[in-house]
């Protein structure tokens, strides 16, 4: 089962942010790692010899609890070389982890078997080449900060980890939330998630004097807000995206596109998704609001 153990003492290690190295076992997961750590903000390296990675680490010095490392057997010399070399960035970088991945031998053979990336070790059988690479990273594996097991870990899962790694505790802030006005008459928009259909309401457009105005106008703004149906819809609407919009975040989903349609896409939608966007803004989400068909609109 996939766990996760840290080296006693790793609490007052700054928990939370790097920088890191990230090493393992091949085909354990550590590229998975490193894109979750990409993905909120980390500046990531993969493969870099040992005579530069202390000249990395130094250039980037500026930011370095957003930096991670990624270091393996790919590298000559690692197991040999790198514990003097990890010592040495522990003493002027002492927020420094070392996270190990790992997986059982059953689990890596079955990943090498659908993958079309060799091992790194060829020179030997698939089986011989793991039990080779298990043998040489056991005395780095003792020195690290962190284990992950990732055999049985979904890549979602093993996201998750990366972004525990990185100090992401609410997933909210991994997710942009894309609110959308939109015309019928120009289609739903292809990438909608969730579309909703708000034509059943008032409809400006039947007042001359609010006819040429878009939505989000103050005068259309409080003839629709005049109207007890709009508030209604509008907060029934927010209370529906509120609800479910934490479920794509817990699938790491960075983003989600909520569209409201109307007939024309100038009036109704645009008040509506207007009302959408700054309900989720207030609730701590980042939000995008684009109206799509607003100004496709000429009188008639």
């Amino acid at each position: 089962m996939g766990r996760v153990t840290m080296r006693t003492g790793e609490g007052d290690r700054n928990p939370g942010g790097g920088p890191f190295i990230l090493t393992g076992y091949s085909g354990s997961g550590k590229t998975v790692l490193s894109r979750g750590l990409e993905d909120i903000g980390f500046h990531c390296v993969d493969n870099v010899p040992l005579e530069v990675i202390e000249p990395v680490f130094r250039c980037l010095e500026p930011r370095i609890e957003r930096v991670a490392v990624v270091l393996d057997v790919r590298t000559p010399g690692f197991s040999e070389r790198f514990p003097e070399v990890l010592e040495r960035l522990r003493e002027r970088f002492t927020t420094l982890k070392l996270v190990f991945v790992e997986a059982s031998l059953q689990i890596l053979l079955h990943r090498y078997s659908i993958s079309r990336r060799p091992h790194p070790i060829r020179s030997t059988s698939l089986t011989e080449a793991i039990a080779d690479e298990v043998e040489s990273l056991a005395e780095i594996r003792g020195l690290a900060d962190v284990v992950i097991d990732s055999s049985q870990l979904e890549p979602l899962e093993l996201r998750r980890q990366a972004l525990a790694l990185g100090g992401l505790i609410d997933l909210r802030e991994l997710m942009v939330l894309e609110v959308e006005s939109f015309s019928y008459l120009h289609g739903v928009p292809s990438d909608a998630s969730l579309a909703f259909d708000v034509r059943f309401l008032p409809n400006p457009y039947y007042v001359p004097e609010l006819r040429p105005l878009p939505g989000d106008h103050p005068d259309v703004v409080a003839w629709l807000e005049s109207h007890t149906e709009v508030g209604e819809t509008v907060g029934r609407l927010c209370d529906v995206v509120l609800d479910l919009a934490p479920r794509y975040a817990a699938e790491l989903k960075s983003r989600l596109n909520v569209a409201v349609g109307c007939t024309g896409g100038r009036h109704r939608s645009v008040y509506v998704a207007d009302r959408i966007a700054h309900g989720l803004e207030s609730s701590g989400y980042t939000v995008a609001l684009h109206h799509r068909d607003r100004n496709r609109w000429r009188p008639s």
